[in-house]
């Protein structure tokens, strides 16, 4: 694990309240003024007092999902919009570790989500007998979350409780991963000392970020073919902004990774697509392994993040700034901030734009379907064609996708904005996130998602009308874990047929069943009218898989091509 920042004595801009509050009411302050309005949770008897206090505060909006993953999803979706800080409240043990999975893909796609958590009262504690929800001691619980967050901290010391939950949030902001806040709840009530607002200090090396940013330049000077490639980094950062001045004063053409779509603008002139290996659209991929210079910013090197081809990367030729670390071939800098260095690279960049030697395919085209839908039964390929129409019709939206084939479509799907667990790749990702996005933000998307990954959180919509979201999800229901047969075809990958159309009506709200692309069309300009949640389920054959998917399978040597 990474080490502590250690607190300094520069104030922050956080006045402290005139009289000692109670941890919860402190608690509620520092999240208010951290940006956070809305909290995701579900009530459990650790944590009744506390829900109850969020509930009568007029700042705050406490939603309640079905289920803990949701939860933990819910507010991932909240941190990657415009809360900018996802918060997940639930109870000891049996809610607490129903959750830990999407809080590890939060860790490990790194996005700032603050577990709230309650536990037993010290009282409790001192009785010797097994309390419910008790695993194997009353510090396990914590001890597993030790492993998926940056930070924890049991709230059980009045002198100490402010000073940690300060420090948590300023963590989870600054490293953009998920800590852990454990109030017990014979401490909700509890007056807290407030000492002096402090801000964190993390080692940094000014003179090494200067150093490493003139080398780079000094590089891609000398570089024939040098190539931007943004990560996941800058947008978890809001480094966008600054990416495209880096780019357009470094004259040199960008490509983004699968899990930072929509980290930079994609009708911008120096763009040319998303990097995902041997899956690349056409151009993108000999762009990339072909440079001899490559600018790695906030990039994750994984092997579902870079298409399984790190192989096809030199190490000598490449240059990966991400987790304050700066590597330059085969040496490295440490304690070098991304935003710091983006900063040095613009100094270190200044003069005439260079020359470019070279041009670039720039942004890939996307299929669209015609003014005739495709006739026959449904094909993923109609689905995605008929959904680009959609957005350049309809206006583009944020779109977040599900694991399976639905996040392989979305590389071939035209619209800024996605959202996926593209890296941790964990299944039940997109109705939850989709939801905390949209209540945070307002900003309605398109969730796209496998029956298997509905299966898992999909349920969760019910909730969408009592939250006043109103997310249209595609359901791509071919009755199996269709990416899994794709890479070993058996009998367990089936599903029973949820019906999930029907379901929708008797939730009470729009849902539709799309055999043909005609029918998908039609319900996609419906549900675009319509102002509450809807759902379109697209029936699709076995074995029928987007191409992107195929390309990525096929590589491994895993599965044939798809049927024409």
């Amino acid at each position: 694990m990474p080490t502590s920042p250690k607190v300094t004595a520069r104030r922050r801009r956080v006045a402290a309240p005139g009289e000692p509050p109670t941890l919860a009411r402190f608690l509620l302050d520092q999240l208010y003024e951290a940006g956070v309005d809305t909290i995701f949770g579900i009530p459990g008897d650790f944590i009744l007092q506390l829900s109850r206090v969020i509930e009568e505060d007029p700042r705050h909006r406490f939603l309640t999902l079905s289920h803990e993953p949701g939860v933990g999803f819910a507010a991932s979706g909240a941190a990657r919009g415009e809360q900018g800080l996802g918060v997940a409240c639930v109870t000891y043990g049996a809610g607490a570790l129903n959750m830990v999975n999407p809080i590890a893909a939060a860790y490990a796609e790194k996005t700032p989500v603050l577990v709230l958590t309650g536990g037993p009262g010290q009282d409790e504690r001192s009785h010797g007998i097994l309390l419910h929800h008790q695993v194997k001691s009353f510090d396990s619980q914590r001890r597993v979350f030790e492993e998926v967050t940056q930070y924890q901290a049991v709230l059980d010391d009045a002198e100490t409780a402010a000073d940690q939950i300060r420090y948590a949030i300023d963590v989870c902001r600054l490293f953009s991963r998920p800590v852990y806040l454990e109030v017990p709840r014979d401490m909700v009530g509890t007056e807290v000392r407030v000492g002096r607002a402090r801000v964190l200090s993390v080692p940094s090396r000014p003179d090494a970020t200067t150093e490493a940013a003139e080398e780079i330049v000094g590089m891609l000077s000398a570089a024939r073919s040098p190539v931007l490639v943004v990560g996941v980094e800058v947008h978890r950062q809001r480094l966008a902004g600054r990416i495209v001045e880096l780019a357009e004063r470094l004259n040199i053409p960008v490509v983004t990774t699968f899990m930072a779509r929509g980290a930079f603008p994609d009708d911008h002139p120096q763009y040319a697509g998303t990097y995902l290996g041997p899956a690349s659209p056409p151009g993108v991929r000999q762009l990339v392994e072909e440079s001899d210079c490559l600018l790695l910013l906030g990039v994750l090197l994984s092997d579902t993040n870079m298409g399984v081809r790190l192989s096809a990367i030199d190490p000598r030729r490449m240059v990966l700034a991400v987790s304050r670390c700066v590597e330059i071939g085969y040496h490295r800098y440490q304690d070098i901030p991304l935003d710091s260095l983006v900063g040095e690279l613009l100094v270190a960049a200044e003069g005439p734009a260079r020359e470019c030697p070279h041009q670039w395919a720039g942004r890939p085209s996307f299929e669209r379907a015609g003014v005739e839908p495709a006739a026959g039964s449904v094909r993923v390929a109609a689905m995605v064609a008929e959904l680009n129409r959609f957005f350049s019709e309809q206006g583009e939206m944020p779109l977040v996708t599900d694991t399976g084939d639905c996040l392989f479509c979305s590389h071939e799907l035209d619209t800024q904005l996605v959202l996926s667990s593209a890296y941790y790749a964990t299944m039940g990702f997109g109705v939850p996130a989709a939801m905390g996005f949209e209540a945070t933000g307002g900003e309605r998307p398109l969730v796209l998602v496998g029956d298997g990954g509905f299966q898992m959180t999909g349920w969760e919509l019910v909730n969408a009308p009592q939250w006043r979201v109103a997310p249209i999800v595609v359901v791509m229901n071919n009755g199996s874990w269709e990416m899994l047969q794709s890479f070993m075809p058996s009998g367990y990958n089936e599903l029973v047929d949820g019906r999930y159309a029907e379901l929708a009506r008797l939730w009470g709200f729009r849902g539709w069943y799309t055999p043909t692309a005609e029918d998908f069309r039609r319900a996609l300009a419906e549900a675009h009218g319509h102002d509450g949640p809807c759902l379109i389920e697209v029936p699709l054959a076995r074995g029928d898989i987007s191409r992107t998917l195929a390309t990525f399978t096929r590589s491994v040597g895993t599965t044939p091509p798809p049927p024409e």
